[in-house]
């Protein structure tokens, strides 16, 4: 659920009416027409510029004098109200945005002002990155008081209309939220008077922005993700917003802790904990190393190059500004369905954490956190090639296990022969990838594994798409879980599972139709993962377990498994390996979510260990 604040602009955030009326005034001399009395000036406040000049020249819009009129005005407002625009903020705005967005909101702004002079007020006064989208007068048809502008911003943050609220000083605000079924605040500090503002019928009157904020947080209905562990300190969210360091160290190894921050949070750790946990590790990272600053730009990445650049590891500074940019403009929603759709078959890059720093992102509701996770997902991406899948009958129905335990057991069958191609695929360095995986040595295998694919990793069973895709990730989770208790400890297995717990978030972002391809891409990426080390999990091993756990459910009001938790999450606060806290804190979840599940418990107490580096850590980083 995404809950959404709405904001008008002149009037609600920032006292602009009283410069607006000496701008108007600047407009007229400059015309050289007759000055207005300042009460009809103020009266047009909340209308488009070229229907306030039209009402107050007395002429229709398409006058000439009204074009003139608005060019002379914009001059204006940028000589006379941007300089002082920070004096402008009304008083506790700076706080309550602050809160607002601690507490899980979306924050947008509807304004008449055209979009670019409403970004450059915005900007000027020091408000501007608290807001996600942005709707000026010329990027509807029909501004204010038109739903238009409301009905935009919903669906761009795919959100529904009692999830949201308008605010603002104008009839013109409360009549478009009206018309849009939108909750509304009307604010008496602005141009309209209360008497005029009540006769628009809001959903509620407040005196002041504090009390704005008072009754948002109190009435609109609580989103129960993760972001609502994160409200307890604003520490927590300035960790996952922070830009001070780079998203790799040691050449590839992937900096992990915002992970830990949204794992940590998620299991209810105290904020002064998570702070120092988070210290610790940009300290020194368990692999002995700290974590590195970030790095200034050096490309111009856009529209017409960022395909080129996929998976070049080239400059993710430049890829975080170039997406930074695109959500600016677009929205979150908006921007991740046009870009995920050409970023998905790469999800494995980066040994999957390219994946899990997105939709462990949009599990936390974290914008900041979403941009570096998408251009990571560009910056590392490894083609996973769901083109070459073909789906095949010949297996009858099967479920994702079934056709884990088929793959088993040909594996089992051709295991000296499979492990020998395997290898001589890893030996042979001389293909077209990036040198830094070589060095890694565990992602070159995987790189090479996918660049060349397997006739079974891509004979795709049909429920990769026919099966509802909630149905799907439900079964992938169990059948992950299943493949890591078989291996406890395994490294590689654990991304899996967490993977999993990104890849399901990020699927939400797409529209309903492309959510088989992202289940898709994640089967074939995990045969490739799974190929990829040479050898595959026993099927007896794997029969066995599922014999145990396909039925066993805990009982969840249980003291006992409440207990059993609370020991696994206090062990996880206290492992220097990051890994630990994630798995414990996606396993907590899928055992909520399926009503109890056993496997899900046992498995959370299987803690991996930070693994060795291989020999060729010994030569320099490519990067």
């Amino acid at each position: 659920m995404t809950r959404v604040a709405m904001f008008d602009l002149d009037g609600t955030l920032v006292d602009s009416p009283r410069a607006i009326v000496e701008a108007f005034g600047v407009a007229f001399a400059a015309m050289g027409a007759d000055p207005r009395d300042p009460a009809d000036i103020r009266a047009t406040i909340g209308l488009p510029l070229e229907q306030a000049f039209a009402k107050l020249l007395g002429v229709p819009q398409d006058d000439p004098r009204v074009a003139e009129g608005v060019a002379q005005y914009q001059e204006a407002f940028r000589t006379v109200i941007l300089p002082r625009a920070r004096s402008l903020v009304f008083p506790g705005v700076a706080e309550g945005l602050d809160e607002l967005r601690r507490s899980g909101f979306e924050l947008t702004v509807a304004t008449s002002k055209f979009h670019a002079s409403a970004d450059a007020l915005l900007t000027a006064a020091g408000l501007r990155d608290h807001f996600t989208v942005l709707i000026g007068a010329d990027d509807v048809t029909y501004p204010k008081p038109h739903p238009e502008p409301g009905l935009l911003i919903l669906e761009r943050l795919d959100a529904r209309p009692e999830h949201a609220v308008m605010v603002g000083d104008t009839t013109h605000d409360l009549r478009m939220a009206e018309a849009a079924g939108i909750p509304s605040v009307a604010v008496t500090y602005g141009v309209h008077q209360r008497a005029e503002l009540e006769a628009a019928r809001p959903t509620y009157v407040a005196e002041t922005f504090p009390e704005v904020v008072a009754h948002i947080v109190g009435t609109l209905p609580r989103n129960t993700r993760v972001k609502d562990a994160l409200v307890e300190a604003a520490s927590v969210e300035d960790m996952l917003n922070d830009r001070t360091h780079h998203i790799e160290f040691n050449g590839h190894l992937t900096n992990h802790v915002k992970h830990a921050v949204v794992a940590l949070a998620g299991l209810g750790i105290a904020p002064e904990r998570i702070k120092a946990y988070h210290d610790n590790y940009v300290t020194l990272t368990p692999y002995g190393c700290p974590v590195e600053p970030a790095r200034a730009p050096q490309l111009t990445i856009d529209d017409d190059n960022w395909v080129q650049l996929l998976g070049k590891r080239q400059d993710f500074a430049a890829h975080c500004e170039f997406f930074d940019r695109r959500e600016r403009e677009l929205g979150m929603p908006e921007m991740l369905r046009r870009y995920l759709p050409r970023l998905l078959s790469g999800w494995v890059g980066a040994l999957q954490h390219a994946t899990i720093h997105l939709g462990w992102a949009l599990d936390a509701g974290n914008r900041w956190m979403a941009i570096e996770g998408i251009a990571y997902l560009a910056f590392a991406h490894v083609d996973c090639h769901p083109e070459r899948a073909v789906t095949t009958e010949a297996y009858g129905v099967e479920r994702p296990k079934d056709s884990l335990l088929r793959i088993a057991r040909y594996w089992e069958d051709n295991r000296q022969e499979l492990g020998a191609w395997v290898q001589n695929l890893v030996d042979d360095t001389t293909s077209d990838i990036h040198p830094e995986l070589l060095r890694s040595g565990l992602q070159h295998r995987i790189a090479r594994m996918l660049g060349e694919g397997h006739p079974k990793i891509y004979e795709t069973p049909a429920w990769v798409t026919d099966q509802d895709t909630d149905a799907s990730w439900d079964q992938l989770a169990y059948l992950v879980t299943l493949l890591y208790l078989a291996e406890p400890g395994d490294f590689l297995l654990l991304h899996l599972m967490t993977a999993l717990h990104a890849m399901r978030h990020i699927a939400d972002a797409l529209p309903e139709e492309q959510r088989p391809e992202a289940v898709k891409c994640y089967w074939t990426g995990i045969l490739g993962v799974l190929f990829s080390r040479g050898h595959f999990s026993l099927p007896g091993k794997l029969t066995a377990l599922d014999s145990l756990f396909d039925t066993a459910v805990d009982d969840v009001d249980d003291p006992r498994w409440n207990r059993e938790w609370e020991w696994l999450i206090a062990r996880a606060a206290e492992e220097e390996e990051e890994h630990n806290p994630k798995l414990v804190y996606v396993m907590r979840a899928m055992w909520r979510n399926t009503g109890g599940r056993s496997i899900y418990r046992v498995a959370a107490g299987q803690f991996t260990a930070t693994p060795e580096l291989p020999a060729t850590f010994e030569q320099p980083p490519v990067d």
